[in-house]
């Protein structure tokens, strides 16, 4: 799980974007290695974050889903593709400027 991060007593503990960062990346990694056991491992952490009271995690929840689906049959390019390209939305969203809003009360109501 992304909240249980060992750290070393002289270090910071990471932020949660770089946790869910380098889960992505571990994800990612294992689809483009073909290794299906670390890539469902990496996958699992994903969704075990995900917090399933809103619509928003569910819809992760079933992005997840589709990859898991693409690893199992073997589609690990198409598992790494969505995953490349959620890590990156959560990159660019950890390197907005200040001023930016930083959570969904923040932004303007359309």
């Amino acid at each position: 799980m992304l909240t249980n991060a060992v750290i070393d007593s002289d270090r910071q503990a990471p932020d949660p974007l770089s946790l869910l960062v380098r889960a992505y990346d571990r994800a990612i990694r294992a689809c483009e290695t073909f290794d299906p056991g670390a890539a469902r491992n990496a996958i699992a952490v994903l969704r075990d974050a995900l917090d399933l009271e809103s619509a928003a995690s569910r819809s992760f929840d079933s992005l997840y889903e589709w990859c898991e689906e693409c690893v199992d049959t073997r589609d690990f390019m198409a598992a790494a593709q969505c995953l490349r390209t959620l890590r990156d939305a959560w990159r660019r969203a950890g390197q907005m400027p200040i001023g930016t809003p930083r959570t969904w009360a923040d932004l303007p109501v359309c």
